[in-house]
């Protein structure tokens, strides 16, 4: 590869940078934080410094949107909405719907419609940057895109997600005992035990407290994979390509934005999480990608 096409990818990445922290800003002014937490904020610490959140959460969406962008065959808004179903389906429908569901750990947004602000300043983020890095990697222009290398069928989608949503919840509770559930503080943060308990004994009070609970991540496994949907139906690279990006979108879309001071959580619950989550989503993204989208051209 020649210097020219790394040097425009360099570009094209500080360029959707910069449109992550321009959307962030805008995003922040036009549906700002409440007041009894931005109060919280001003003692919450997080598991990097506050440039380096920023600088982190920055690479890591400039590099996941514009390596899907520049694959992408779609152009103009489809290119836009295939960019913001990844972003905000990842990083903050699929995050916010189990800060709902465990609603109760977080006092700061009881009584009140501070998640559903969080949802909305989420949306305006993603619908931003959507935008900017559709613009930033040529995709309004009317050049000829490459094609698509593979497909999403009804039928395929439904069988291949049947089972994948019940390896998600496998994933889930593995990577939620042996990751998260090994933090003392995360334990007592959601009411746990002090001292560690067994495996089967954990997960089985978390079904006698919340019996809808194997459901409900099943119905959340489903929503992962059709995050990734979009992605598989416009992308022009190779397979494994296709697995390595899902892996890393599933697995840090979600999870960077736990490195900012955190008002509703410890910073070593932030950091718990992250493992857990990057973790497990980030496999569960892999298999996705493997057995969700066929080729188009399967010889």
């Amino acid at each position: 590869m020649s210097i020219k096409p790394i040097l425009k990818i360099i570009l094209q990445g500080l360029g959707a940078m910069l449109a992550f922290v321009f959307s962030l800003v805008i995003a922040n002014m036009l549906s700002p934080l409440s007041p009894e937490i931005m109060a919280a904020s001003t003692t919450a610490s997080g598991f990097l410094s506050t440039p380096m959140a920023f600088l982190f959460n920055a690479v890591i969406n400039a590099m996941i949107l514009v390596w899907a962008a520049r694959r992408s065959s779609f152009r103009g808004l489809i290119m836009v909405g295939q960019l913001f179903v990844l972003s905000f389906g990842a990083q903050v429908f699929m995050t916010q719907i189990e800060t709902g569901y465990f609603m109760s750990a977080f006092p700061l947004l009881h009584n009140n419609f501070q998640i559903y602000n969080l949802v909305f300043r989420g949306l305006i983020t993603s619908v931003l940057l959507s935008v900017l890095v559709t613009w930033i990697v040529g995709g309004f222009s009317k050049k000829t895109r490459p094609e698509s290398n593979f497909t999403v069928t009804t039928d395929n989608a439904v069988k291949q997600g049947a089972w994948l949503s019940v390896v998600y919840i496998i994933l889930y509770m593995l990577a939620g005992y042996f990751i998260a559930w090994q933090v003392k503080e995360l334990r007592l943060f959601y009411g746990g035990p002090a001292e560690l308990n067994g495996f089967f004994e954990q997960w089985g009070l978390t079904a006698m407290a919340k019996p809808e609970f194997p459901a409900f991540q099943y119905f959340r496994g489903t929503l992962w994979m059709l995050c990734l949907v979009p992605l598989f139906m416009g992308f022009s690279g190779k397979r494994v390509e296709l697995i390595v990006l899902s892996a890393l979108a599933l697995a840090l879309l979600p999870t960077a934005q736990l490195a900012f001071a955190n008002p509703l959580m410890p910073a070593a619950v932030s950091l718990g999480h992250f493992w857990e989550v990057s973790i497990s989503t980030g496999i569960f993204g892999a298999l996705c990608a493997w057995f969700v989208p066929a080729k188009t051209n399967p010889t």
